[in-house]
């Protein structure tokens, strides 16, 4: 009796693309499934009617995408997602993209194929026209942190550009007029939503800036510590950085008090996110809350809603960040010569 590994084999494709067009849980392209259709044809391959009833035993069950997991920025996300599935008695299953298009897709199948029909999705790298074409064939799937507009009422999303113009606009309230923006180097939304904010912001105050502002580093502590020293080199009296996240800003962190820069007098942090070590911080990190576990909330209730046939109620989807003061950012008059990491 031929197997799923013999279609897959014959037709020269993974088991789990025969398993997509078995159950036509996702799209596959019109060759492809021509080509594993031909396949059990020619092997007479039939679906295993007991596992097939096994699986929809198998009970009520949540995937979860997402990024790192060692980022505490997506163990927030994993937390509050998790929270609501065990309110609502499903299953967990988490598999991590790692910002990368081959994990995030290979994720998503291997959720869908468990069973798996209620999804949140955190995806940086798919396509938005890819995630149309899952979302086409899993009617619960929810995507965080991402605004797709055909697919809005089922996105959770955060007000990047806007959270970013309130960092730096606060910078410049205390004095700065030179001030980096330490960003990502993965082309992802977050990053050009958030350069955006930092660009109106200056603007704001008329205030023209070089390329040579912007740093794109990893968005990790290493990645912090390489912009910390590109931003000693740079020769530009900066007095002050807006960074992507919290633990880009902890690197920095570290290497400036390495090299005896004092922080904040000499050096102004304002970071994003608001994770947990933020105000453990020397000093304690002035940064953006990013409400990400109440966006968690809302996308997995929204997904099991979906999956239960509910009406969602009427919600704005879109949640805007915070400013959360605390001792990283220091008062600088524009007119004086302060000391500056030049």
């Amino acid at each position: 009796m031929a197997t799923i590994k013999d279609v897959a084999k014959l037709a020269g494709v993974s088991t789990a693309t025969v398993s997509r067009v078995i159950n036509q849980t996702t799209y596959v392209e019109p060759v492809t499934r021509e080509r594993v259709e031909k396949a059990m044809r020619e092997l007479n391959y039939h679906r295993n009617a007991a596992a097939l009833a096994l699986a929809k035993r198998s009970g009520n069950m949540l995937g979860l995408i997402t990024g790192n997991l060692a980022d505490p920025f997506f163990a927030r996300l994993a937390r509050g997602v998790e929270e609501i599935a065990r309110q609502n008695e499903f299953r967990l299953m988490v598999c991590s993209g790692g910002h990368q298009a081959e994990l995030e897709k290979s994720g998503l199948d291997f959720l869908i194929n468990q069973g798996c029909e209620a999804i949140v999705v955190h995806s940086t790298r798919l396509s938005d026209q890819e995630l149309i074409r899952y979302a086409a064939h899993s009617p619960s799937m929810v995507i965080i942190n991402r605004h797709i507009p055909s697919l809005a009422h089922r996105c959770v999303w955060l007000d990047n550009e806007k959270g970013a113009t309130q960092a730096v606009r606060y910078l410049l309230e205390q004095g700065h007029r030179y001030i980096a923006c330490v960003t990502s180097d993965l082309p992802i939304a977050d990053r050009q939503q958030r350069l955006t904010g930092y660009q109106a912001a200056l603007a704001e105050y008329g205030i023209q800036y070089a390329k040579e502002w912007v740093i794109s580093v990893p968005f990790n502590e290493e990645g912090g510590e390489r912009a910390a020293q590109r931003l000693l080199e740079s020769g530009i009296p900066f007095t002050a950085a807006f960074t992507f996240n919290d633990v880009m800003a902890a690197g920095m962190m570290r290497a400036l008090h390495q090299r005896q820069i004092k922080l904040p007098q000499n050096l102004s942090l304002i970071g994003f996110d608001d994770v947990v070590l933020a105000r453990y911080l020397y000093p304690a990190l002035t940064t953006m809350h990013y409400p990400i576990e109440r966006m968690a909330w809302r996308a997995a209730g929204l997904a099991i809603q979906l999956f239960n046939q509910q009406t969602p109620l009427p919600r704005a989807n879109r949640f805007e960040a915070e400013l959360i003061i605390r001792d990283s950012v220091w008062r600088k008059d524009p007119s004086s010569r302060a000391p500056s990491v030049k």
